[in-house]
């Protein structure tokens, strides 16, 4: 994404669409944040006071009240802040794939299901098991339309020869909410059987999760 000066929350939204958060600056994401509790003006003169003085948004979590009243258009919202800093804090808290921890089907389809099930986009994410079931690795590994052209085995087993797993399971959304699995669904778990059984990395699953259910195919017996 092209650092803007100017800064128009109408681009940025498209920007986000087509090319996701994660390509923000962090000049580009306080002033999207900003904009949620005052008026454009405004949410571009406490993104320019901010980094006119601090280097990055780490420094956030640092700032005294005083701070943050001078970054505030006539001390408005001085409660804005904190309130970010205490959504970050509680963010950092939620639940999360413990390393080195053996977790069941179900387990990793509520925990995905809370992670994914609303996204408006597809994920897919690969689990990375030990020869213990103990999880070694969590990535995600594509974003967007999840089909036969899009999602290559490679890509899958690249992460499991990294971190030399012997097992894994793979998790994706439906945007749509249902989970039944689709014919490309079936067709990619196929795939992922056989190229596992060659490299002698199996696939223990493929959860599909909605915004509050999931579908194990284990579970389901589709994998046998």
């Amino acid at each position: 994404m092209t650092l803007i000066n100017s800064f128009d929350i109408n681009f940025l939204a498209d920007q986000i669409e087509h090319y996701g958060t994660q390509e923000l600056t962090d000049r580009e994401l306080l002033f999207c944040v900003c904009c949620s509790a005052f008026s454009k003006r405004d949410a571009t003169t406490i993104t320019g006071k901010f980094f006119s003085q601090y280097e990055d948004l780490e420094q956030m979590q640092y700032l005294t009240d005083q701070e943050i009243r001078d970054l505030l258009p006539e001390n408005q919202k001085n409660w804005f802040f904190e309130v970010l800093s205490e959504f970050a804090q509680r963010f950092e808290k939620r639940p999360s794939l413990a390393l080195g921890t053996v977790y069941s089907s179900k387990k990793i389809g509520e925990y995905m299901s809370q992670m994914y099930g609303c996204a408006k986009q597809e994920h897919l994410v690969g689990i990375y098991l030990d020869t213990k079931s103990q999880v070694l690795l969590q990535k995600s590994i594509f974003k967007g339309t999840l089909n036969s052209a899009t999602v290559h085995p490679r890509e899958i087993f690249k992460e499991a020869v990294k971190c030399s797993a012997a097992r894994f399971m793979v998790v994706h959304n439906h945007p749509s909410g249902n989970v039944t699995p689709s014919k490309n669904d079936l067709a990619l778990t196929d795939r992922l059987l056989e190229c596992g059984e060659m490299l002698g990395i199996t696939l223990l699953d493929h959860i599909i999760v909605g915004d509050n259910s999931y579908l194990s195919m284990r579970e389901e017996e589709l994998i046998a």
